[in-house]
């Protein structure tokens, strides 16, 4: 997908006197968004937006050694060693050939030496030139797209994807971190970004007055002959756009709430840098008890480090599996500054939010099921939804609200448009999928974000999982069969059955999300849960949620996700 931006001259950190001001070039090419601020801590933002720097470049993806450098290195090495000896051989036989001969050097050795010598320099002048500048080409390997500033009522938050498109960043900054505010233009706006200005960051101190500015003028001044202008067209894949939109979908998931102190994270970087792991299994341990403090266990070393935090506030004790822990490492550089750590985690082998809380300021970092189980496709989040459904009224209603307020919680939406909590979930959902939206862990809001001018396409979005569509196809047809429907604690069922001849067997939560299963069907088999539901869970979950599912009517299950949601976004 071709991104045009439009940006005039470059961000850039500006000096006047004892003054700094860090001025960010917006997209023009964008609708007018701009912010003007004294920062009231320079060094919790230096640090928070090179902790940004790191998650964008991050790239942990394995990749076997390549050997065919150094094979052709030593080739090149064997050659140069024969050239080097016919060069001394022939060297030697001229000079005895001068010495006898007593002949004079060739005529034109100065003047080819001196054009040679020219061409070299010339050559070695402009390749160190071009390294010099920000190398829209380099970067844009490094960087698939420009950062992402919204400036909010409340807040302005900067978000980024990293390389390999398993981890997303991003730091949010109260409005009362600054002061001195001239001016502000609600928005979303891309940021002219590069390494030069990340170098820049290091230099910010607390010693020296540093202003935030979304510099206004671009909007303002004549465009036509500046030579500051640049216009850029990138290729952005398509899988960096579908992640940006399933990261924002899954923040809406069900999932538990942990609270780490900061020395507990502070020891599990520690671990984790001191040591590297030979063999499986390299996973991190949430032991969870209700009324206890939690508990990580990093394998396969079994060490077991407990928070001083607060504690568990579950309905059952669980054990929840996260993998990606060499991705957290970008905490390092927030965690000076933090007062707590919340994790929020969807499940075994699946996504993990970590959020940093800096006083002012929120440093959110969200971690796919494991490097190679991207946003884009492995983690399936659609499939472990509690059936959420759309609904094109609902969605209508949510985005003139949002557009107009850019901040509404759970309850304020529901109270607006009177739909059910899946319906109003899956109409958020379905924004969230398109760029539109985000929810907003640290403030339990969902806010008004366009990652682009104009929403997400379907084409690019792409189809719905062929599971969920083959289990459409086994319920509507009528070949699902409950054997068992059976209560457990905590608001948990556990339904049995055959779908089209194949046994299964799948655990819900109250709410209606798939919590545990069996299946012998081959998607099942390969990857258990982690991919979400096999097709025939899903059915027997779509059969169980109907109005002829034995017992249990579409009403109880309404009601018990209404009594979920009212806890989970207060």
């Amino acid at each position: 997908m071709n991104i045009d931006l439009r940006y005039l001259g470059r961000s850039e950190i500006r000096r006047n006197g004892s003054d700094e001001t860090l001025s960010f070039a917006p997209n023009l090419s964008r609708s007018p968004v701009f912010f003007d601020g004294q920062l009231r801590y320079p060094l919790r933002f230096r640090e928070a937006m090179s902790a940004l720097h790191d998650v964008v470049i991050g790239d942990h993806k394995f990749r076997k050694r390549d050997k065919a450098a150094y094979q052709a290195w030593r080739t090149q090495q064997d050659e140069a060693e024969v050239q080097l000896r016919r060069e001394i051989y022939d060297k030697t036989k001229r000079a005895e050939v001068e010495r006898i001969a007593r002949e004079p050097l060739p005529p034109n050795l100065d003047s080819d030496f001196r054009r040679l010598h020219s061409q070299y320099w010339t050559a070695r002048r402009k390749w160190a030139s071009e390294l010099m500048r920000s190398d829209p080409e380099l970067f844009r390997h490094l960087v698939p797209c420009d950062p992402v500033v919204t400036v909010a009522p409340d807040v302005v938050f900067f978000e980024c994807f990293a390389k390999d498109e398993s981890s997303y960043g991003c730091l949010m900054v109260d409005r009362d971190a600054f002061e001195g505010e001239r001016k502000s233009g609600l928005g979303t706006t891309n940021v002219d970004y590069s390494i030069a200005l990340y170098e820049h960051f290091q230099g910010l101190r607390s010693y020296r007055p540093t202003r935030l500015q979304v510099d206004p003028t671009g909007f303002e001044v004549k465009l036509e002959g500046q030579s500051s202008l640049r216009e850029e067209k990138i290729e952005l894949p398509p899988s960096w756009l579908k992640g940006f939109g399933q990261i924002s979908s899954a923040m809406g998931l069900p999932g538990r709430r942990v609270e780490l102190s900061t020395e507990a994270v502070y020891s599990l970087l520690a671990y984790l840098r001191r040591h590297r792991e030979k063999t499986g299994p390299r996973s991190l341990r949430f032991l969870l008890e209700p009324g206890a403090r939690p508990r990580v266990v990093i394998d396969p070393f079994n060490v077991e480090i407990e928070s001083r935090g607060a504690r568990y506030e579950g309905e059952q004790p669980e054990e929840i599996k996260v993998w990606g822990r060499r991705r957290l490492m970008v905490l390092a550089r927030v965690l000076p500054l933090c007062e707590r750590v919340e994790v929020v985690l969807l499940g075994s082998g699946l996504p993990s939010v970590w959020i940093a809380h800096c006083g002012e300021m929120r440093f959110v970092l969200a971690l796919s099921g494991w490097t190679t189980n991207d946003w884009t496709s492995g983690a399936a989040l659609d499939l472990l939804s509690g059936g959420f459904r759309s609904d094109s009224a609902v969605v209508d209603s949510v985005t003139s609200h949002l557009k107009e307020h850019r901040r509404a919680s759970f309850s304020e939406l529901r109270a607006l448009t009177s739909a059910q909590p899946d319906v109003l979930m899956g109409s958020l959902q379905q924004l969230a999928k398109q760029g539109q939206t985000i929810f907003d862990f640290t403030g339990e809001v969902f806010r008004w974000r366009p990652i682009l001018s104009v929403p997400l396409s379907d084409a690019l979005v792409g189809p719905e999982h062929p599971e969920l569509l083959a289990a459409r196809t086994h319920w509507r047809g009528g070949s699902v069969r409950i054997s068992r429907d059976q209560t457990l604690d905590s608001g948990r069922r556990m339904i049995s059955g055959v779908v089209s001849g194949t046994a299964a067997e799948v655990v819900l939560d109250s709410d209606g999300v798939v919590r545990n299963g069996t299946c012998s069907c081959s998607f099942y088999h390969r990857a258990k849960l982690r991919k979400g539901p096999c097709q025939h869970l899903l059915a027997l979950r779509m059969q169980s949620q109907s109005a002829t599912a034995g017992t249990t009517s579409v009403r109880r299950a309404e009601a018990e996700g209404t009594r979920w949601y009212e806890r989970w976004f207060r």
